[in-house]
């Protein structure tokens, strides 16, 4: 089954065609808060839950056994003593928003949280590659899964404009902060990508196919992402 990552700024609707996606292909759905809440001892709350389709909540329940088998390990492995392997401490660092994460290291234990962060965050991409059938958003999966053959890697490309009306919608906020938060958000962003990958989260060579939301609207977007997974599908299987 295909693997595919989609990507955009700050206010596009990346994570809504992933969710449309997910559907017509029958895959799971993760994103940053589902990473979130799956990192949780409590996870996520019962209004939560029922906010989430099918997809996000198969995604949300892959999640939380990776990270129950996760700490199973750690605790084997002699690790119980180091908070950061235990609950609180993963909850914690996978709580943390780009911006929070991409902020430099001021010392040695920083530097080993920054370390322990971007390994677990790269073992939980690549746990759900392997199961198969996963639409995941952001958070660089589209470069951890860079050399994956079925893994098919999506941008969506939208407006200033309409991602300012969005985030005034989203956040009940006027225009003015609007901007603000976006120009806020899309700084971390790009320090994340730099920090842990050394990479442009926008460089065109990390992507398979770049849709404007804009112009064709989400469902178009996901029938179109929809369609080229399918291809690539059939391609890998033919190699």
């Amino acid at each position: 089954m295909p693997v595919v990552t989609i990507a955009g700024r700050f206010g596009s609707p990346a994570r809504e065609v992933g969710l449309e996606v997910a559907g017509l292909l029958g895959a799971d759905y993760v994103d940053h808060q589902i990473i979130a809440q799956a990192a949780t001892r409590s996870g996520a709350s019962v209004e939560d839950l029922a906010q989430m389709d099918e997809q996000a909540m198969r995604g949300r329940d892959r999640l939380a056994r990776f990270f129950q088998n996760f700490l199973e390990k750690s605790a084997a492995a002699g690790s119980a003593g180091d908070p950061f392997l235990g609950p609180t401490g993963i909850e914690v660092l996978m709580s943390r928003s780009m911006a929070e994460a991409a902020q430099p290291a001021e010392s040695s234990a920083e530097r080993l949280n920054d370390t322990r962060y971007i390994k677990v965050i790269t073992e939980v991409i690549q746990d759900l590659a392997r199961g198969g059938s996963a639409v995941l958003i952001g958070r660089g999966s589209n470069v951890i899964l860079r050399d994956l053959q079925n893994a098919l890697h999506v941008y969506i490309v939208s407006s200033l404009e309409s991602r300012v009306e969005e985030t005034m919608r989203r956040e009940s906020v006027d225009k003015a902060r609007a901007e603000k938060l976006l120009k806020g958000r899309e700084d971390g962003r790009s320090a994340w990508y730099k920090k842990y990958f050394k990479v442009a989260p926008e460089d065109p060579t990390l992507y398979h196919i770049f849709l404007n939301s804009d112009r064709m609207g989400m469902r178009k977007c996901a029938r179109v992402v929809v369609e080229a997974a399918s291809e690539m599908k059939s391609v890998v299987a033919q190699s």
